[in-house]
């Protein structure tokens, strides 16, 4: 129907990105040679799912041509990035060392050696990596893989690692997988971000990427470090076999010799950056990007520390400074000759080291979180560097993150303590304003360009009454303009995802982050976490349970018994078994992983003999009925 359609930009809106236009030095165009040198082929071919079904066409962004002009709907700043982000193809960047971009959110990174192929971070799907490798083995080299590296613990740098390695060759030692911090570190937080909140993550991601959106002009651009999260892919998880925890840690790799900085609780809570002197070759992982990054995702996840930024960044200069002559990142395009690495990576450093300092030194005169990101700007000759522009983070969300990070959530006003939640305070402010008030001052909001305060408002009455559809439209259009206006992409995706979603209602997620080969792939005492989350606890509160799980494919024997109890509302699990538990659950970890998370599929896989119950199997129904299931298409804008 009309009223769930997009508007276009408003005089309000066009004037703002005109204006927008005149303080970007557009005119400079060395990213675009940047991005453009080096390419071996272009993708030959559009993304196919295993079912033969296209995922992913590189055309649909031929919108974003270099020469295209910027519409109205787009901040202009955000339109370069985006028309950089959406070149695509294999590349080299030095000899022995390519990468293929643009295909996915993340890039793949491969080095050639003498014996091998060593493998930088999988982008976030089987297929892009599936896809990215073919490419490798039809134009540069057809060596094994003999090594792969995880730079960091996010989705998007392993989810392909099952279509570049077999998992046989890593279980048997052929094929190392080395990755920051303990193998228990490692594989404790790159799950548990992904899975342990996995729902609201997607949920969220799939309003900050931009999933829910149309490509196009008014829609989706590009995800500002990638083109997209492609919907309906195969995101797999392989265990690291070779940890790195300490800076100056050396490995051979296919010949050639890797050095290693290590870099906890930076971007992500375990990360490293990497040297390959033969090469002259740097990655800071995504520590240096053509972006600010964030300090705190707006998907969701630990707060980062940006002193940690700081510091690691110049630590990576002092080592490495002097003789790197190519940075390559798992995101955007590579900088090229020492002075422009350098330079990249100390502005950044300084950046980050701006936004931490200036953040604290306003907390301690008394700002609250918001109040400081609304006067906090960069200075001039950083934040006009393209590279500290806020294409993944932003300035404001940033200078919050760090109160996050160092003051905790509260913003120190006494009146955001305890208040009401949301339907409780809108329903309170409708009743003492008056709805007919309320959206008229919202229709004048929005007619002067008020976009912030007419969402503000209208806020309000779509909380007190979600079948106010006037009021749902009128918030609509506010989000919509917010979103044309955005220079942050994540900004903008969730800006427009919401004025969609008010004007025609929930979609299904097209993306998780929770695959159920990364479920597969937990370690025991994370899947019992996993289903620790899932565990209603006032229902819970009285009941008494207690169930011993064998795992007859453990590795290793003291991974092979376990026993899970409920009680007080909470579930524990540890090794070893209990001598009065109501039931034993043998089986293969796949069997039992189905029993612990989907108890009433239990009953099934006995007959099937794939798993062993012995004892009260009433115990695995009692338990089934206290776990709650998770829907991962919620409500955000309305209650």
């Amino acid at each position: 129907m009309a009223a769930c359609q997009s508007k276009p930009p408003s005089p309000a809106t066009t004037i703002v990105n005109r204006d927008a236009a005149e303080r970007y030095e557009l005119a400079d165009r060395t990213d675009f040679a940047l991005a453009d040198r080096g390419l071996i082929a272009p993708f030959a071919e559009r993304l196919y799912d295993r079912a033969g079904q296209v995922i992913f066409d590189p055309a649909v962004f031929d919108f974003l041509a270099d020469d295209a002009p910027c519409p109205e709907s787009v901040d202009p700043s955000l339109w370069r990035q985006s028309q950089l982000v959406r070149k695509g193809g294999l590349y080299r960047v030095v000899d022995g060392l390519y990468q293929v971009r643009g295909n996915d959110i993340a890039n793949l990174t491969v080095v050639e050696g003498e014996t091998g192929l060593v493998v930088i971070d999988c982008m976030a799907s089987v297929e892009a990596a599936s896809q990215g490798m073919a490419m490798i083995r039809e134009h540069v080299s057809d060596k094994p893989v003999v090594a792969v590296v995880y730079t960091h613990t996010h989705v998007d740098h392993y989810g392909g690692v099952k279509g570049v390695v077999e998992l046989e060759d890593v279980a048997s030692g052929k094929v190392p997988i080395l990755a920051p911090g303990t193998l228990a570190s490692f594989d404790r937080l790159a799950i548990r971000e992904n899975v342990i909140a996995g729902n609201a993550m997607s949920r969220r991601a799939a309003y900050a990427f931009g999933s829910l959106l149309e490509i196009g002009p008014a829609g989706h651009l590009t995800c500002g470090i990638g083109v997209a999260t492609v919907p309906g892919v195969t995101v797999s998880y392989i265990s690291p076999t070779d940890s790195i925890t300490a800076t100056g840690t050396k490995r051979k790799l296919a010949g050639l010799q890797f050095e290693f900085l290590y870099a906890p609780d930076t971007e992500a809570p375990e990360e490293m950056h990497i040297w390959l002197p033969e090469l002259k070759a740097l990655t800071c992982a995504e520590n240096a990007n053509h972006t600010l990054h964030n300090i705190q995702t707006l998907r969701g996840a630990r707060t980062r520390d940006a002193r940690s930024f700081a510091r690691y960044l110049d630590e990576t200069l002092e080592l490495w400074g002097d003789e790197a002559w190519v940075h390559y990142g798992p995101h955007t395009w590579p900088v090229w000759g020492n002075e422009a690495v350098v330079d990249l990576i100390a502005s950044q450093r300084d950046a980050y080291k701006y936004v931490h300092d200036q953040a604290l030194r306003m907390a301690n005169q008394g700002f609250t979180p918001l109040e400081a990101a609304e006067e906090i700007e960069l200075p001039e000759e950083l934040g006009r560097a393209w590279h500290n522009r806020g294409y993944h983070g932003t300035l404001h969300h940033d200078v919050r993150a760090v109160f996050t990070k160092e003051l905790g959530t509260w913003d120190g006003d006494p009146v955001s303590l305890h208040p009401h939640p949301p339907v409780a305070t809108a329903e309170r402010f409708v009743a003492l304003i008056g709805a007919d008030r309320i959206m008229a001052e919202g229709e004048r909001a929005l007619e002067t360009g008020d976009y912030r305060w007419a969402a503000q408002l209208l806020h309000l009455l779509v909380f007190a009454d979600p079948e106010n559809q006037p009021a749902r439209l009128l918030q609509a259009d506010a989000y919509e303009q917010m979103g044309y206006q955005a220079e942050g992409p994540q900004w903008r995706g969730i800006f427009l995802s919401a004025a969609k979603e008010l004007r025609g209602g929930l979609e299904p997620l097209p993306f998780a982050t929770a695959s159920p080969d990364t479920i597969l792939a937990m370690p025991v005492e994370i899947l019992f976490d996993f289903a620790a989350v899932h565990l209603n606890g006032p229902r819970a509160a009285r009941a008494e349970v207690r169930i011993d799980f064998v795992f007859t494919d453990a590795a290793e024997d003291r991974d092979k018994r376990w026993r899970m109890w409920v009680r007080r509302g909470v579930l524990n699990a540890r090794r070893g078994t209990d001598p009065d538990a109501q039931l034993t659950v043998t089986g293969a970890r796949p069997a039992l992983v189905a029993a612990l998370l989907q108890p009433a599929e239990a009953e099934k896989l006995a007959a099937a003999g794939q798993l062993v119950l012995a004892g009260d199997e009433a115990a695995l129904t009692a338990y089934g009925a206290l776990l709650d299931g998770f829907d991962p298409d919620f409500n955000i804008v309305t209650p």
